[in-house]
């Protein structure tokens, strides 16, 4: 079953593809806002992982609610999720970047 979940600027869903170099992260932070100070949280049963190159894992073990400060708090079933960094294209700068929170 896909679980596809829009949490701001971050696009959480559940994978059965892991990395193999993933790391356990020491928190339970997925993003920090750089302006607000903000930050989408984790709570429950839940390890962080990241990847070398800066992808972000978590695996929910029983359930988990991710949380913000500006957007409605979302419950989280168990199993194992990619979160993915909204970004924007500048056509007339023909630059890639990621959406600041």
């Amino acid at each position: 079953m896909v679980w596809i979940a829009r949490h701001g600027d971050l696009l959480i869903r559940n994978t059965n593809k892991v990395p193999s170099n993933l790391k356990p992260a020491n928190t339970v932070i997925t993003a920090e806002g750089e302006k607000t100070g903000h930050k989408h949280q984790l709570h429950g049963n839940v390890t962080v992982y990241k990847q070398e190159l800066g992808s972000l894992y978590f695996k929910v073990k029983t359930s988990a609610e991710l949380v913000h400060q500006e957007h409605k708090t979302i419950r989280i079933p168990e199993g194992m999720y990619r979160v993915e960094q909204e970004r924007e294209f500048n056509p007339f700068e023909n630059v890639r970047r990621v959406v600041l929170d």
